[in-house]
C-alpha cells in the first residue's frame, strides 16, 4: 500500500509537470483565478503612506517569485518573472480587505511604470492579489547569470518588509522562490522546503519555500535565496539572458520619497503695496514738516530784520 501510494504521488507529480511544461511550450497559461480585476496604478505615488496602513485589519502576506510565460499587453507571449503579492485579510475576526482598500494598496505600493513591466490587480474575497510582470532585461531585478552559467535568484525582501511594517498588524507568513532550467540547485537562508532539481520534460525545476507556521524565519534582505547552474533549455526557450542583478525598475518605493520642505511665505502684493504707500506717506510728511519749519524760520528772520530797522529809524 505504501509503495502504491508513493507511485501514485510520483505519477501525479509527473502529470502535473507534463501539463505545466506543455502549456508553457505552446504559449497557453494555466487558467487564471476568477476575481474582480481592478484598474492598474499608472500615476506614480507622490508621498509616503500615512501609517498605520489599514488600521483594524490583521493581514497575512504571501510573496512568490515565479518565472512564467505570459501574454503581454501587446498580445505576444514572453517569458517573465512574476512577482506575486497576496494580502489576506479577515484574520482573527478583523476587517476584510474591500475592493477600495485593495485599490489603495495597489496605488500605494505598486505604482509607476517602466519598459518591460506591467501589473495586474485583483480583489478576490478576502484576498487582494498583485501580480507584477517583468520582461526582457527587467527580469534581472530577480536573477543574475554570469558567463560561467551560475544563476542566483532573489526576492525584493527589503521592500516587502517595509510594506508589512507599515500596517497596523501584518506579517509575511509565506515566501516562495521558483526557477526553471537550472540544475545542481541549492537554497540559502534555511527554508522549510528545498525542492531541488525536479526533472521536467526538458531540464529541471527548483523552489525554496519559507512558512512562519512551520517555524521558519522569512528572510528580510535582498540576498540570493536560490542558486544553481543554467541548463541549455534556459537559452533554447529564451527564458533569460546573461547579466548581473539590477534595481527594480518599478514600482516606486513610497518609503524613499522625501517630503518637499515648506517654503517661506512671501508677503502678499497688497501688503507690499500698503507698506510702500505707508513709507511714501511718511516721507511726504517729513518733507512737509521740514518745509513748514523752514518757512517759519524765514518769517521770524524777516520780522527780526523789520524790528531792527524800525528802531534805527526811530532813533
Amino acid at each position: 500500500m505504501v509503495l502504491r501510494g508513493r507511485c501514485r504521488r510520483v505519477v501525479a507529480r509527473w502529470v502535473a509537470c507534463v501539463v505545466a511544461v506543455g502549456a508553457c511550450m505552446v504559449g497557453v497559461g494555466v487558467p487564471a483565478s476568477v476575481g474582480d480585476p481592478l484598474p492598474t496604478p499608472s500615476v506614480p505615488v507622490a508621498a509616503s503612506p500615512e501609517t498605520p496602513v489599514l488600521p483594524g485589519h490583521v493581514v497575512k502576506i504571501r510573496a512568490v517569485v515565479d518565472p512564467t510565460r505570459i501574454k503581454t499587453p501587446d498580445g505576444t507571449y514572453q517569458w517573465s518573472i512574476d512577482m506575486k503579492l497576496s494580502f489576506h485579510g479577515g484574520w482573527m475576526r478583523s476587517l476584510d480587505i474591500t475592493k477600495e482598500e485593495c485599490q489603495y494598496l495597489a496605488d500605494t505600493f505598486w505604482s509607476g511604470s517602466a519598459p518591460d513591466y506591467f501589473v495586474k490587480v485583483e480583489s478576490r474575497g478576502v484576498f487582494c492579489n498583485l501580480d507584477a510582470y517583468y520582461l526582457g532585461e527587467a527580469r534581472h531585478a530577480f536573477y543574475s547569470l554570469d558567463e560561467a552559467g551560475h544563476v542566483q535568484v532573489r526576492a525584493p525582501m527589503t521592500y516587502l518588509t517595509q510594506i508589512a511594517d507599515s500596517f497596523e498588524d501584518a506579517s509575511i507568513t509565506e515566501l516562495q522562490v521558483d526557477f526553471t532550467s537550472i540544475n545542481n540547485a541549492h537554497c540559502n537562508a534555511e527554508p522549510w522546503i528545498a525542492h531541488l532539481d525536479d526533472p521536467l520534460l526538458v531540464g529541471h525545476w527548483s523552489y525554496c519555500r519559507w512558512m512562519t507556521n512551520k517555524g521558519d524565519t522569512v528572510p528580510t534582505t535582498d540576498e540570493p535565496l536560490l542558486e544553481g547552474d543554467a541548463e541549455q533549455a534556459f537559452f533554447d526557450f529564451e527564458r533569460g539572458t546573461v547579466g548581473p542583478f539590477i534595481d527594480m525598475p518599478a514600482p516606486i518605493n513610497p518609503f524613499t520619497i522625501t517630503p518637499t520642505p515648506p517654503q517661506a511665505e512671501e508677503p502678499a502684493s497688497g501688503a507690499a503695496t500698503e507698506a510702500a504707500a505707508s513709507e511714501s506717506s511718511s516721507a511726504s510728511s517729513r518733507g512737509l514738516l521740514i518745509g513748514v519749519g523752514a518757512g517759519a524760520a524765514l518769517l521770524l528772520l524777516a520780522a527780526a530784520v523789520g524790528i531792527t530797522w524800525a528802531r534805527r529809524r526811530t532813533s
